[in-house]
């Protein structure tokens, strides 16, 4: 199996913006309820089980959100997997992990869940279905669009619905199927697809996985930067030696929480067998993302 990710800008009426931010906050508070539950101080009683969470967590979650069937599973199995990645991440690797908490705008779809048509699909919701149009260019010649979204040979999968900016986008997992004389390599494997930057979160997975926290992040880098500048202003040799001093474990801090996200990020592409992770394109980086050149490295 192939598979690649593309995200789709959708046009939304406005009077369904309540109904799918509605729709985020509730599948988020039914992915926390079951990471609540599976989470453990001790790595070795994380339940990352599926079946096991599904159990435990899926009639309260119906009871108290309006989530559909499908939904709620979904919401479950974005849970399991994360707490999966920590427990790989302790035992395996020891490496420091804590709990998952889920933030931001994102709901996971299948099958059951979203509807394609060739200029529109319709989403479930926690109240009646939203239609939403694609906006895609003009002129696909050379795009993804014509490569894999007006092409027969690729089949529209599990997709994510996000909101940036007020904008709702769908990243779809695009599928097909291998063919036998092509050869196994990244170039025709399964690929791990990476946005950066999205709903707050340092890096997002063609597979539904939310890595890092970029507010964190910039909040620390704040922080580090108000005191930076108050001991500059204080000039003495003490404050050069506290400032040095500062800078070091910051340093060593923002390098160990990037590290740590991106063995998560190996993790998530061992988990799901895939042969290569893609990167969006990192071209005019600068100029897209949040406090890009602070964190260009």
């Amino acid at each position: 199996m192939v598979v690649r990710n593309l995200e789709i800008k959708l046009d939304v009426d406005e009077n369904a913006h309540s109904v799918l931010d509605e729709t985020f906050e509730q599948f988020r508070q039914a992915a926390q309820h079951a990471v609540d539950y599976g989470w453990s101080d001790d790595p070795t009683e994380i339940i990352d089980s599926k079946s096991e969470l599904h159990d435990a967590t899926y009639s309260d979650v119906r009871e108290k959100t309006d989530l559909t069937a499908n939904h709620v599973q979904a919401a479950r199995s974005l849970a399991a997997n994360a707490l999966g990645n920590c427990k790989d991440r302790i035992l395996e690797d020891g490496e420091k992990a804590s709990k998952p908490e889920f933030r931001g705008t994102v709901v996971v779809y299948d099958g059951r869940t979203i509807t394609y048509n060739d200029d529109h699909c319709t989403l479930s919701t926690t109240e009646d279905r939203v239609t939403a149009g694609y906006i895609v260019p003009e002129d696909t010649r050379g795009t993804p669009f014509e490569e894999y979204w007006d092409n027969a040979e690729w089949e529209r999968g599990e997709a994510t619905l996000h909101k940036r900016d007020g904008t709702y986008y769908l990243h779809v997992s695009m599928k097909k199927e291998r063919d036998e004389d092509e050869a196994s390599t990244s170039e025709y494997g399964a690929v791990l697809g990476v946005d950066l930057n999205v709903d707050g979160y340092l890096a997002v997975t063609s597979t539904g996985a939310f890595l890092g926290n970029a507010d964190y992040l910039n909040h620390k880098r704040a922080e580090y930067e108000r005191r930076r500048g108050k001991l500059q202003q204080t000039g003495t040799r003490s404050a050069h030696l506290t400032l040095k001093s500062i800078g070091n474990r910051f340093s060593n801090w923002s390098e160990d929480y990037l590290h740590r996200v991106a063995l998560t990020l190996v993790l998530e592409a061992r988990r799901h067998n895939c042969d290569a992770i893609a990167f969006e394109n990192l071209e005019h980086i600068r100029e897209r993302i949040s406090n890009a050149s602070k964190f260009q490295q």
